[in-house]
């Protein structure tokens, strides 16, 4: 049975081994912003909110591959999003989008982003030359009608 509990300091090897060989962006790995995910005393799947400047990214979303596709990280998603509130940003790879999409993010423009994440994205924009794309989605409240 996976548990879902808060990161605390001697998970913080684990969680950047994990980000690391996802290849995710290796700063703001804080193990405060985490949630793990736990299968008989092993970490099988992370993922945080980073607190950046007028708005929160849920970022360093890694499920381990031989426990993929259990709805871990859907799990850690919808337990994230209930701790941090809406609206909750995301940066992803452009391919990710119709994973997110199901969770009720949207994708906005570059020029729609909030300022911290427009200054994450410059760094990577030179990159779109050798096809990597990288998009800013939200989920925002749904408004009532």
């Amino acid at each position: 049975m996976t548990r879902l509990r808060r990161a605390t300091a001697k998970d913080g090897p684990a969680i950047r081994r994990m980000i690391l060989r996802e290849r995710l962006d290796p700063t703001s790995i804080h193990w405060q912003n985490f949630l793990v995910a736990e299968e008989d005393g092993q970490i099988v799947g992370i993922g945080q909110v980073k607190p950046l400047r007028g708005c929160r990214e849920l970022g360093s979303l890694v499920v381990l591959p031989a426990y993929r596709g259990r709805g871990i990280a859907a799990r850690l998603i919808s337990a994230l999003e209930a701790e941090a509130g809406l609206p909750l940003y995301l940066l992803c790879r452009d391919r990710m989008e119709p994973y997110y999409r199901r969770f009720g993010f949207r994708r906005i423009s570059f020029f729609a982003a909030p300022v911290a994440l427009k200054l994450k994205l410059l760094p990577v924009l030179p990159f779109r030359l050798f096809g990597l794309r990288v998009i800013v989605m939200v989920k925002e409240q749904e408004s009532a009608t």
